[in-house]
């Protein structure tokens, strides 16, 4: 019996070439964007499951309120950890993390910038899952001068020498010994490192301050251990340990801060929940969010349901062909059982076909989707034996669903009526493809408005305003070279008349590892008045340079040795001071020396636009004004605004320059204008995979449109014979074709526009910053899914109102 309905499917498919086609492609189209899409999903949710403990480890986070700014944070006061080990025996173990940048590595051939560097307390082995392959893991970050380094690594810089006791240099001179050689860290982890260095060296963990919230802090509760039970005791730690500290370093205390306005307090993060559900400053890497997951499996979900119903659709427009069939085999004793056995294996069988055809277009897009999604995604990574069930399963439910209707419509057909050539349809048929269609492609236009608006959001960041000129500025990075070094690499390079101006600087307004201290106007340490304010070294070319535009006041002088005790404040550092004048005001940090406002500049953009501008001063190094008081300064680069006509040789010339100047280091620069553009990396992958996803979901739906299209002329043979014969002309019967499917689609514009404005209102409530969403846009994406269902359409209703009317008579 099975093998008769295998053997009556196979024929109907290749019998119907054009709609086996059609139907096939769809579906698997369907099924890839699917698989691609769950792959994503399934690489996302697999983020920290590596480690064994992984059900008790969690994170401190911090929620503090200082000066009117909230601050989310992911890192913990730096001793925390610890106090809260040795007062509770709940807490099994704690460890610590610290990220501080990037390091010059140089093992026997020349340095090599590396990222993936991080600090860590010896105990970081005891709470997560760090296969130690040489070495002892207890002692191992426990040495000074020590660096634990992957396998990769080790292979990168000893080949195939054993990397244990051998040494690396960093950053041109600290000689650090190979303690031990770890696995590699799985790429789904919330923290990636090639270098693991003691933390107990870093400044931070010396001074121990309850008021440095510089490390990740990391919680392996005992087994059994209620999380909220350990929360509840952060009041109690707050109470016997920060309060102290507020008294001795701010002359406060806690219940004196609170009352201010001000506040602290900590919670515990689950580290499976890190990846998804975290957005704090100071993360280890960027997160993903959650909402994203919702998106891709939502997606995923309706292309698939896009296909299926293209199915449906194309299946109950072909009835007319099969109603004959049908009849004439309830004559010769076929039950309806037996029927609708036929048509699921039929269903069963397109859908085998395009799951082949799928996984084949999945293996063909994997490439540019890793591209697309920043990923290094393979079906080898799931192709498990549990995920392969699935898989064939998902498939025969597919396969039901999408063949269930259209088995119980067609098997519904009367003998008699069918073969008096009276086509019997059930009561709403045709409602059902119309409401198919409508849902289609109210899914398209929906897409189809969102990648507007994406691209839309993604133009004004880019042409905002943003109170610098990023454009023109390369930006050459200086940190582990001497102070003596980049002044002077400065001015061998400005000799260069294709290079217009450069600064030395700490901070330039794009990504980076800032901070803020409380800033207070002169002559008070009240916390009401008090301002969350970031402090940039920078030199008297800075603002040039990057052509900040002085609003008030003046920039800092060279021939002024005074202006080592001046600061140049943004407006918003001015409007949080209470300053209406602010030149001439003193402000200062507690604990610090008076600085004098010299002059104030325009508010910029120096963090994403999803975030408001905050206060910002600019301070000078006295070593630049010749000053016999100088700080010691953190500079990270040297910019140039460069005569972009040759900036290939220019680039060289500095290169030459450096090599002279900073001989061993490498030559590293970027452009400024990329570095701004990084900000919005995420927006871009999104709005790069909606467009595909759009395109998919708008190919798909016209791929059903046009199999509909064949019916329905074919259905309509004799009609438009007559009509052509009565003096109809083309465009006529091409317009009378082509309304029956507008109509749905005009539909779907109608309800695809106010679902996709609240979902994209909702996308850019996000950003600090953000386009107006305009009419046209909607307008934009309806004359799109118009002229796209016109296109599609189109040309079968030209055909058949070209054909010849005696033909189409004498046919029927």
């Amino acid at each position: 019996m099975h093998q008769k309905y295998i053997k009556i499917a196979y024929r109907n498919l290749t019998q119907s070439k054009v709609y086996s086609a059609i139907t096939i492609f769809g579906l698997a189209l369907g099924l890839a964007v699917s698989l691609l899409s769950i792959l994503y999903v399934m690489d996302e949710l697999r983020y920290d499951r590596f480690n064994q403990k992984s059900d008790r480890i969690y994170r401190i986070n911090g929620d503090i309120t200082y000066s009117q700014k909230e601050a989310k944070v992911a890192v913990a006061p730096t001793p925390m950890g610890q106090t809260l080990k040795r007062d509770f025996p709940e807490i099994e173990e704690t460890t610590r993390l610290g990220k501080y940048g990037s390091h010059l590595v140089k093992g026997s051939k020349s340095a090599i910038r590396e990222q993936r560097v991080l600090y860590a307390d010896s105990t970081v082995f005891d709470v997560f899952t760090l296969p130690v392959i040489a070495g002892n893991p207890k002692k191992a970050l426990a040495e000074p001068n020590s660096v634990v380094i992957t396998q990769r690594m080790a292979k990168k810089y000893f080949g195939a020498s054993n990397a244990l006791d051998r040494t690396l240099i960093f950053d041109t001179d600290q000689v650090r010994r190979v303690t031990a050689v770890i696995a590699d860290i799985p790429a789904q982890s919330h923290f990636q490192a090639d270098f693991l260095l003691p933390l107990h060296e870093t400044a931070e963990a010396k001074v121990n301050k309850w008021g440095n919230h510089v490390f990740n802090t990391y919680l392996l509760l005992r087994p059994g251990t209620d999380p909220q039970s350990v929360e509840a005791k952060f009041e109690r730690v707050l109470q016997t340990y920060m309060d102290p500290a507020l008294r001795r370093f701010f002359q406060t205390s806690l219940a004196e801060t609170r009352k201010a306005g001000n506040n602290f307090s900590y919670s515990l993060m689950p580290l499976l929940d890190i990846h998804l559900h975290s957005d704090r400053e100071g993360e280890l890497l960027p997160n993903n969010s959650i909402e994203y997951i919702y998106l891709f499996l939502g997606i995923a979900f309706f292309i698939l349901l896009i296909a299926v119903f293209n199915f449906i659709n194309l299946s109950t427009a072909r009835s007319a062909k099969r109603a004959r069939e049908v009849g004439v085999r309830k004559v010769m004793g076929s039950t309806r059982a037996d029927l609708i056995g036929q048509f699921l294996a039929e269903s069963l069988l397109f859908t085998a076909l395009a799951s082949v055809v799928g996984i084949g277009l999945v293996y063909l897009l994997l490439p540019d989707f890793n591209s697309l999604a920043a990923k290094s995604l393979s079906i080898s990574q799931v192709a498990d034996t549990l995920s392969i069930g699935y898989f064939v399963s998902g498939i025969v439910l597919v396969g039901v669903l999408a063949g269930l209707y259209p088995a119980f419509l067609l098997s519904s057909f009367q003998p008699i009526e069918v073969l008096k050539s009276k086509l019997w349809l059930a009561p709403g048929s045709y409602n059902l493809r119309g409401f198919l269609v409508v849902f289609q492609f109210s899914l398209s236009v929906l897409l189809i408005i969102g990648t507007l608006l994406i691209h839309q959001q993604l133009h004004y960041i880019q042409t905002k305003k943003i109170g610098f000129t990023k454009d023109q500025v390369v930006v050459v990075k200086t940190s582990e070279t001497t102070e003596s070094d980049i002044f002077t690499f400065k001015q061998e390079v400005l000799r260069n008349s294709a290079v217009k101006m450069g600064s030395v600087s700490g901070f330039l307004p794009v990504a980076s590892n800032r901070w803020n201290d409380m800033w207070y106007p002169a002559g008070t340490t009240d916390q009401k008045q008090s301002v969350n304010m970031q402090e940039w070294k920078v030199d008297p070319d800075y603002i040039p340079t990057l052509e900040l535009r002085l609003v008030q006041g003046r920039n800092f002088e060279r021939a002024r040795i005074a202006d080592s005790t001046g600061v140049v404040i943004n407006e918003s550092a001015a409007k949080r001071l209470g300053y209406a004048q602010p030149i001439g005001k003193t402000i200062h940090k507690s604990g610090g020396e008076q600085l004098t406002i010299i002059g104030v500049v325009q508010d910029f953009h120096y963090e994403s636009l999803r975030a408001t501008i905050e206060p910002v001063a600019l301070v000078i190094n006295g070593k630049m004004l010749g000053s016999s008081s100088v700080e010691k300064m953190s500079l990270e680069a040297v910019s140039f605004r460069l005569n972009m006509a040759d900036i290939g040789s220019t680039l060289q010339s500095m290169e030459t320059i450096w090599k002279k100047t900073a001989p061993g280091r490498p030559f590293e620069y970027t452009f400024l204008s990329d570095e701004f553009d990084a900000l919005y990396r995420t927006e871009q992958r999104i709005g790069q995979l909606f467009t595909c996803f759009a395109t998919v979901a708008v190919l798909i739906a016209c791929l059903g449109l046009f199999g509909l299209s064949v019916f329905a002329a074919e259905q309509r043979t004799k009609e438009i014979g007559v009509r052509k014969v009565m003096g109809a002309s083309v465009a006529g019967i091409t317009t009378l074709l082509a309304r029956d499917f507008l109509k749905p689609v005009l539909v779907s514009i109608l309800i695809a526009s106010p679902i996709a404005w609240y979902a994209m209102d909702r996308w850019l409530q996000g950003f600090a910053y953000r386009t107006d969403i305009e009419w046209w846009v909607f307008a934009l994406a309806g004359f799109l899914a118009v002229a796209i269902a016109l296109a599609t359409v189109g040309f079968q209703s030209v055909k058949a109102a070209l054909a010849n009317p005696v033909k189409s008579l004498r046919n029927e």
